[in-house]
């Protein structure tokens, strides 16, 4: 069962208003759109990523289907062609060039992720030095 947050109407709490700071529900929504997206990703790519399992998968795949090309043909089966003919076909090339694509935006959203953190970060030193402030000024 997954909860979901209520949604962010835009309005600041009087504190985020006074002491001039980003809403948290805004950045932690932000962060929540994101992981919808960047979730998936994350699972393919990042630490202990799934995409080479899935890539070896397919070279294999591939190698099968080369392996079956070359009996039909009457060809002699050799391990470095099937591995050559594998690895040359389109399919695994457009493959490993989408999981090249799905990388790159991996990283931009993962660095997008950190940013929304390190602003939730520094609107809690912010707080700390605006509540330190107002008791200085009593």
């Amino acid at each position: 069962m997954t909860m979901t947050a209520p949604e962010f109407n835009g309005e600041l709490t009087d504190l985020e208003c006074r002491a001039d700071l980003d809403s948290l529900q805004g950045l932690q929504q932000e962060r929540r759109q994101l992981l919808r997206e960047y979730a998936p990703l994350k699972a393919l790519h990042g630490p202990f990523g799934k995409f080479d399992f899935k890539r070896k998968a397919m070279l294999e795949a591939c190698k099968i289907r080369a392996r079956m090309e070359m009996q039909q043909k009457g060809e002699k089966i050799t391990e470095s062609a099937v591995d050559a003919l594998g690895h040359a076909d389109p399919q695994y090339i457009a493959f490993v060039d989408e999981g090249i694509v799905a990388a790159t935006r991996y990283i931009e959203l993962d660095l997008a992720v950190t940013e929304i953190e390190e602003r939730i970060r520094n609107r809690e030193f912010s707080l700390l030095a605006f509540n330190a402030e107002a008791k200085l000024a009593r």
